[in-house]
């Protein structure tokens, strides 16, 4: 099963990387910009499986872990959203996409080993993951 979804993340990379250095001409500054992007969307991946345990458990993680945080730190709401954001989301995204594409020099082996689809795996992945993110917060919100 692990295997199964390696070979899906490192397809969706091969296919987000030959994309930027072929159809974009990001030959110099694919690294940063792919990197950015993905980062982002595997933290709002993050936030819909967050979104999907609150609607199918009733269990609300975003409270509990703002109050842990509320605990050590007294600063305003808003503040506290942005450190949540940080710690929960951004952080865990941009260290997992570090060391699973870009420490020594992974993405050499995944373009070698895993075909460029022309961006549609990029795209699906783009697609599930914005569905998910809106859909969950959705059915939160009026379910």
């Amino acid at each position: 099963m692990i295997k199964f979804f390696k070979k899906i993340y490192y397809s969706v990379w091969a296919d987000a990387i030959n994309y930027e250095r072929i159809k974009n001409g990001g030959e110099d500054h694919w690294k940063t910009f792919t990197f950015a992007y993905m980062s982002i969307l595997m933290a709002l991946n993050i936030l819909a499986i967050l979104s999907a345990f609150l609607y199918f458990t009733g269990y609300d993680i975003f409270l509990s872990m703002i109050s842990k945080i509320e605990e050590r730190i007294t600063l305003n709401e808003r503040l506290i959203s942005i450190i949540w954001s940080i710690l929960i989301l951004f952080l865990p995204s941009l260290i997992f996409t570090y060391f699973s594409i870009f420490y020594k020099k992974k993405y050499k082996y995944i373009l070698e080993n895993y075909e460029f689809k022309n961006g549609k795996l990029l795209l699906i992945y783009f697609v599930v993951t914005i569905i998910a993110f809106f859909g969950f917060s959705l059915l939160n919100k009026f379910g």
